[in-house]
């Protein structure tokens, strides 16, 4: 499988590393760089297939937004071609210079799959990109760690009270989500169909309330599960 990957940042240097680092990387295509969100929905349309990932810096509250924008564009955009056959939308990775907590947590909550920074290794970058394409989740080193600490820390409450909607199968699910694990690979711990994992997804993203599976990852995570 080749990742298709399309590069929004306004700084024409890092395009260009991306660009070089894409170009000479087997299994990935650059499909697109533009400078901004407005300009990622502008070339969409002419993406036929539409990108499997999307890198973005998202750069505070308008960066967030910008993110959400982005994701309600991507959703129709490829589910008009490729929605039956996959069954998901692209994933988007925030490469940013920043790596204080609100900014993690904001961008996680914007739906992003992953969040790296730009001091991240090549071999780090296009690692991260393959894992949020099979629908993972990722982050740096740094910000894995606090994220473990954040979320382990004595008042998370319980998932049992957390979650009552949800049925014992689907909270093993999102248990698994919240590890960073993705469909393919729940599917084979739990020993079903990919698309029955799928649906469990869809489910507990309708049961929660919440659009993306990042957002549920947070949830989840808030109420211990994953850790």
């Amino acid at each position: 499988m080749v990742v298709r990957v399309l590069v929004v940042d306004e700084q024409a240097l890092f395009r260009a590393g991306i660009r070089q680092l894409l170009v000479g990387a087997d299994g990935f295509e650059l499909v697109g760089e533009v400078e901004s969100t407005e300009g990622a929905m502008g070339i969409l349309p002419e993406l036929s297939p539409p990108p499997d990932v999307v890198l973005i810096e998202p750069r505070g509250g308008a960066g967030m937004a910008a993110i959400r924008a982005l994701r309600s564009g991507l959703a129709p955009a490829w589910s008009a071609v490729n929605g039956a056959r996959r069954g998901r939308t692209p994933s988007v990775l925030a490469v940013s210079v920043r790596d204080d907590d609100d900014s993690v947590v904001a961008a996680m909550r914007a739906g992003v799959s992953g969040y790296i920074t730009k001091r991240a290794s090549e071999q780090e970058l296009l690692r991260a990109i393959e894992i949020v394409a099979e629908d993972g989740a990722v982050f740096s080193a740094g910000i894995a760690r606090r994220l473990g600490e954040y979320f382990s820390e004595p008042c998370a409450m319980s998932y049992r009270s957390a979650f009552p909607q949800l049925t014992i199968r689907e909270t093993q699910v999102l248990d698994l989500l919240a590890r960073g694990w993705n469909n393919g690979r729940i599917a084979k711990d739990l020993v079903l169909a990919e698309k029955t994992v799928r649906n469990y997804v869809s489910q507990i993203l309708g049961k929660l309330d919440v659009r993306y599976r990042m957002e549920a990852v947070v949830r989840a995570r808030e109420a211990g599960l994953g850790i």
